[in-house]
C-alpha cells in the first residue's frame, strides 16, 4: 500500500513552535519512502519522521532534513510489526513569509514481496528445518 501525507508548515515557526502531525499505516515493511520538498522551501523547512519517539528519517534524534525542489527517495527495510502503526512528522518552517507543504509517501509491502529480506528468511528457515531433521534422524 502506498500512503501519502501532506503536511502544511506555517511561516515563521521555530523548533520550539514546531508542527507535529500523526498518521497510521498498516502492518508490513516500509520498503521505500519519498520526502518531497517543493520549490521555494529554500532549505527553511526542517523535518523529521519518527515512530513512537524513534527517528526513522533521519536516524539521528537531533537531526532534521531540509531541501529545496528536491525529492528524497529512500530505500528502506523497516518492519511495521502491528497495526495501527503510528508515524509522526515533525518540523518547522523558518520562512517568515510563505507557508510550505511537504509530502511524505511510504510504500508498505508484505514481507513476502520484499527481496532479498523475504527470500533470505525463507532460505534460512528451510536450512534450519533440514539441519534439525538430519540431526533428529541420527
Amino acid at each position: 500500500m502506498l500512503y501519502a501525507k501532506h503536511v502544511l508548515f506555517k511561516a515563521g515557526k521555530t523548533e520550539l513552535t514546531k508542527t507535529v502531525e500523526h498518521f497510521n499505516i498498516s502492518k508490513g515493511w516500509i520498503y521505500r519512502a519519498w520526502v518531497i520538498f517543493p520549490p521555494g522551501c529554500a532549505g527553511l523547512v526542517k523535518i523529521r519522521i519518527e515512530h513512537e519517539g524513534h527517528p526513522i528519517i533521519p536516524i539521528n534524534k537531533s537531526d532534521y532534513i531540509k531541501a529545496d525542489d528536491y525529492v528524497f527517495e529512500l530505500p528502506m527495510y523497516y518492519e511495521v510489526p502491528e497495526e495501527p502503526y503510528g508515524i509522526t512528522i515533525e518540523g518547522w518552517n523558518e520562512d517568515d513569509t510563505y507557508d510550505h507543504t511537504i509530502t511524505l509517501m511510504l510504500l508498505v509491502l508484505p514481507k513476502a514481496f520484499i527481496l532479498p529480506v523475504g527470500a533470505v528468511e525463507g532460505i534460512m528457515e528451510s536450512l534450519s528445518n533440514l539441519i534439525i531433521r538430519t540431526g533428529a534422524e541420527e
